[in-house]
């Protein structure tokens, strides 16, 4: 019983490294994809979101603000998203589902 209990966990460590590569890659291809192509950014931002629900990584909060939470897509500045800048928020609206997100300007970085 010892020894399949050590596999597990093995292949759990696993399954996070491969899901932490998983993630890096498709930060970069959302990246990319923001600048070229819209649909590859779209299934790399809903892929990302599975991922990081289903092993806990999480990608680097400057790409989580490129996602819509509601509609799963990427949020494009000037094309999927509108951004408005004031003395204390950062608002940003997804222009597919209408989310609103606004940030403290200290907190933007």
């Amino acid at each position: 019983m010892g020894g399949s209990r050590r596999k597990t966990r093995r292949r759990n460590s696993e399954r996070r490294a491969h899901a932490e590569e998983a993630i890096e890659h498709l930060s970069k291809a959302l990246q990319f994809g923001i600048e070229k192509d819209y649909m590859m950014a779209d299934n790399a931002a809903r892929q990302l979101i599975g991922i990081g629900k289903k092993y806990g990584i999480r990608p680097e909060p400057r790409l989580r603000k490129l996602i819509c939470r509601s509609c799963r897509l990427s949020m494009i500045p000037g094309n999927t998203a509108r951004v408005r800048i004031t003395t204390n928020f950062i608002t940003i609206t997804c222009l597919r589902c209408n989310r609103i997100i606004r940030e403290n300007r200290e907190n933007w970085s």
